[in-house]
């Protein structure tokens, strides 16, 4: 049933669970309820901080996307973008032993910044017959420690999206990052008291999930 209640959630709170908090309006409920904060922090923190040295994602207390309209569900990584800060510190840009995926609409654009044949970009990729693309290997050819990113412009797609990654399965409806990105460390930590209006959310929908369970029980 809590499932169901994530869902119902996710359909019909995602806007105005946005606009609390961006407003900080999450702060009164955490005041209310202290003790859920600090075991809510200790317990997370520990968990965000083995993204420095193990790769995984890990959910953000922001609405994911609708596949059906995702133009019009845009409002969580709106926030997470508005509130996001990189670094610079170039760690997705050279992870030893790892790969870039670009379509070749990416390759086109970057050529087309650089003055490449693409044959030479080719040179630089492995070709991904799964994914029906490329992938750069890492460390990325385009990045620079003192410059940073030298096809900042054209960067791939990919780029522009990180640190964001598609929703965990366990967490369907929310915004998930790369837990190896310390800025992306860093907003999970700050944000950490926006999961009190989700469970807020959560446990108003269920009550009247099990009311109307115990209605129905009733009458059979």
């Amino acid at each position: 049933m809590l499932a169901e209640a994530k869902r119902l959630c996710h359909a019909s709170c995602a806007e105005g669970c946005v606009e609390v908090k961006r407003a900080g309006l999450h702060l009164k409920l955490l005041e209310m309820r202290p003790h859920w904060s600090v075991l809510k922090r200790e317990e997370q923190e520990r968990t965000i901080d083995r993204g420095e040295t193990e790769p995984f994602d890990i959910a953000i207390p922001l609405p994911a996307k609708d596949r059906r309209d995702p133009a019009g569900t845009s409002r969580g990584a709106d926030l997470f973008w508005e509130r996001f800060r990189c670094t610079g510190c170039g760690r997705c840009c050279y992870t030893p032993g790892a790969g870039l995926y670009v379509d070749r609409e990416d390759m086109e654009r970057i050529c087309r910044h650089l003055g490449w044949p693409m044959k030479r970009l080719e040179a630089l990729c492995s070709r991904e017959r799964e994914l029906g693309g490329w992938a750069i290997r890492q460390p990325c050819p385009f990045y620079d420690s003192e410059e940073g990113c030298t096809i900042y412009p054209a960067r791939p797609k990919t780029c522009t999206l990180y640190p964001l990654h598609p929703p965990l399965r366990e967490m369907p409806y929310h915004l998930a990052v790369d837990a190896f990105c310390p800025a992306a460390r860093c907003f999970v930590k700050e944000t950490l008291g926006w999961w009190i209006v989700c469970e807020t959310n959560w446990a108003r929908i269920l009550k009247v999930l099990e009311e109307v369970a115990y209605e129905i029980d009733g009458e059979g």
